[in-house]
């Protein structure tokens, strides 16, 4: 049977060594006379300590005026936890307390001699529950004195080894523990009565500051390791000497200026550099540019620096260095800085072009000024021309100057001159009435009405008949453009942006192209560079385009081997970057695992790295390669292209339409 009594402490010192000495003189009374047993613990706590035991008593801290429960476990329990219960709240035990108050004036008890050892101290008893946990112990295990009473030590802290201890009667001393995130040396003894181990005792020091010193006296090692590593690479001569002028350390360029040993240079003053001289007056304070002259004629200039410990001048360290290389250095620094302008214009440029013409890939300064300028042209409504070679990005910045500008909510429509015949451009570009021709159903806006509050970009211009340009030339000037088969004119609010490969100042000479529209178009010119211009931006674009390329058709990341980017660097791309992105595609689709390689690259572009004029066919029988049929074919397409700038003049010379030349200048890549 198990009976359990609230008590509040009456003790005006709490259970202190005398009560709970006199506690346990009770509590073996009364476990005798009911025939039961005896535990108390704090209400709040769920530690249950015996009552007939005097050290978890004291260890238990209990003061006036704290709950407690005293249980009691046998057939007489209940008499004897009442009897207990009054015996510990105070009452009748007047003459007792003032004993109590005697012992404690004139008598150091055990409690208060274990706090104030500054080592830890730990006592456990014979089944290795702790009975004794001073305050150092709390400090350096972060555990509190009554969480740790009762509680079995290897619990509470982990491989402890007190068990171990009590166990075999060994003592383990001098053994270095990490506890309670503390470093501490243990000694651990057990406790004998009557040669029977009946618990044991640990003491602790707290070693964490003198790891801590170890550990900061190691980095100061290393670190000076680091320092002399690195005063014996550098070139300039370097020595250290203390406060009375002593070389206390010298590297092999300084010992090399003075043709000494070191052995010959330590402990020696530094008057050693003023041969017959007097050290010159300020020498020590920070004094730089004295000049010396070596043994083999060779002159160093000195910069002297102090060495200041907690503010306190403790020596100099003294840097000399040859002045030929200070001539050699200040060309460098000329040449940096000739650099540092050079990158701040170009910083310049890239700060001044927008965020709308990120996407353009490259860095090249030539692209950076020509991005620079179409921004600029993106904050007016002003005519812009787009001049470049075919495949060098022209759309792509009609489209970054339209979503740059104030229009960039309105529509963007792009329309291919060269694309449509001539007798339907005009309503394409205008639109129609129903009726206007045999099959006009119904009526239908062109270009110019679809891009009303927009942009409309105007590609290959220069292929555009005179007749088509005079019309144009009316729309620009009256922003208004009347429909084929209709009477009225329509107002527009349209912002034009034209492009071309085409030498349009040639064009009007032969009178191909009209003076009059040129000059309203070419307001503000942007001129795209082409490939073989911007080498440098091609490993860029060739990232770009594989990841491209890789995310639209699902697959693996892919990587360019070195020789592969090597021939795309060499090769002069006819086609400009729309090339290179049909070439990616191709090495992408083609290349077996994670590599782009070589042999992934088209031939024509193979013969570039592999260094074998013309093309890369089936050899003949003197081992001389062919063309094959479709690279003579690629070939001719280039060359005509290159020459002609359009696609209609290159039709003429090769005797084909021009949408014959697009449509194979499309498939090899060139457009």
């Amino acid at each position: 049977m198990r009976t359990k009594k609230n008590v509040t402490i009456g003790y005006e010192k709490g259970i202190h060594t005398r009560v709970a000495a006199m506690v346990v003189q009770k509590t073996t009374e009364l476990e005798e006379r009911f025939g039961c047993r005896l535990y108390i613990k704090r209400v709040d706590r769920a530690l249950i300590v015996p009552c007939n035991s005097v050290l978890p008593l004291v260890g238990m801290k209990l003061k006036k005026g704290e709950q407690i429960q005293i249980f009691g476990d046998g057939t007489g329990s209940e008499q004897a936890v009442t009897a207990l219960a009054e015996f510990m709240d105070g009452a009748g035990v007047v003459d007792q307390d003032e004993v109590d108050n005697i012992i404690q004036k004139n008598t150091l008890t055990s409690e208060k001699i274990f706090e104030s050892i500054h080592n830890g101290l730990i006592v456990m008893d014979g089944a290795g529950r702790i009975t004794i946990f001073n305050a150092a112990a709390e400090a350096m295990t972060g555990i509190d004195a009554a969480e740790a009473i009762g509680r079995l030590v290897d619990d509470l802290i982990p491989g402890f080894g007190a068990a171990e201890v009590i166990a075999t009667g060994r003592e383990k001393l001098g053994v270095k523990e990490a506890v309670g995130g503390n470093w501490v040396i243990s000694d651990k003894s057990p406790v004998v009565v009557e040669n029977c181990n009946v618990g044991a005792v640990a003491v602790l020091q707290d070693i964490t500051q003198i790891e801590a010193l170890s550990w900061e006296l190691s980095s100061v090692k290393e670190l000076e390791g680091k320092l002399i590593s690195i005063l014996e690479a550098v070139y300039d001569g370097i020595c250290l000497v203390d406060k009375d002028h002593r070389i206390t350390y010298a590297n092999d360029a300084f010992t090399g200026i003075l043709k000494k040993r070191v052995s010959e240079l330590t402990e020696q003053s530094i008057s050693i550099l003023f041969p017959g001289e007097k050290i010159p007056n300020g020498f020590f304070n920070g004094q730089s540019g004295t000049v010396i002259t070596n043994a083999d004629g060779r002159e160093f200039m000195l910069d002297v620096r102090p060495i200041a410990v907690d503010g306190a001048v403790s020596g100099n360290a003294i840097v000399a260095r040859e002045l030929t290389e200070i001539t050699k250095l200040a060309a460098k620094v000329e040449e940096l800085s000739a650099k540092t302008v050079m990158l701040e214009k170009e910083l310049e440029k890239r700060e001044d072009i927008g965020a709308s013409f990120e996407k353009i890939i490259g860095k090249s300064g030539v692209l950076l000024e020509a991005l620079s300028l179409a921004s600029k042209a993106s904050k007016t409504d002003a005519t812009v021309l787009i001049r470049g070679e075919s495949g060098t990005g022209k759309e792509l910045v009609a489209k970054a100057i339209h979503n740059a500008s104030t229009r960039k909510d309105a529509a963007f429509v792009s329309m291919n001159c060269a694309a449509i015949p001539a007798d339907l451009l005009e309503a394409e570009l205008f639109g129609y009435e129903k009726g206007a021709f045999t099959g006009a159903v119904r009526m239908k806006p062109g270009k110019f009405e679809l891009a009303d509050g927009g942009t409309i970009f105007l590609d290959e211009i220069g292929d555009m008949d005179r007749a088509m340009q005079a019309k144009l030339l009316r729309v620009l000037q009256e922003q208004e453009v009347e429909r084929v088969g209709g009477l009225a004119p329509v107002k527009i609010n349209v912002r034009v942006i034209a492009a071309t490969n085409a030498p349009l100042e040639k064009l009007m000479e032969n009178n191909s192209f009209r003076k009059d529209l040129y000059y309203r178009l070419n307001v503000i010119s942007v001129i795209l560079p082409p490939l073989r211009q911007r080498k440098g931006d091609i490993p860029l674009l060739v990232e770009a385009f594989i990841d491209k390329i890789c995310m639209r058709y699902q697959l693996p990341p892919r990587h360019i081997t070195k020789p592969a980017l090597q021939c795309l660097e060499d090769y002069v791309f006819p086609g400009n970057v729309r090339e290179l992105e049909n070439i990616i595609e191709r090495g992408v689709t083609l290349s077996a695992g994670e590599w782009i390689g070589v042999d992934d690259l088209p031939s024509y572009v193979r013969a570039i790295g592999e260094n074998i004029p013309g093309f890369s066919g089936v050899p003949d029988e003197n081992g001389e390669k062919i063309p094959t049929f479709a690279e003579m074919e690629r070939d001719l397409i280039a060359s005509a292209l290159s020459k002609y700038k359009s696609f209609r003049k290159a039709g003429e010379a090769l005797g084909l339409d021009h949408k014959t030349v697009s449509a194979k200048a499309k498939k090899y890549g060139l457009t």
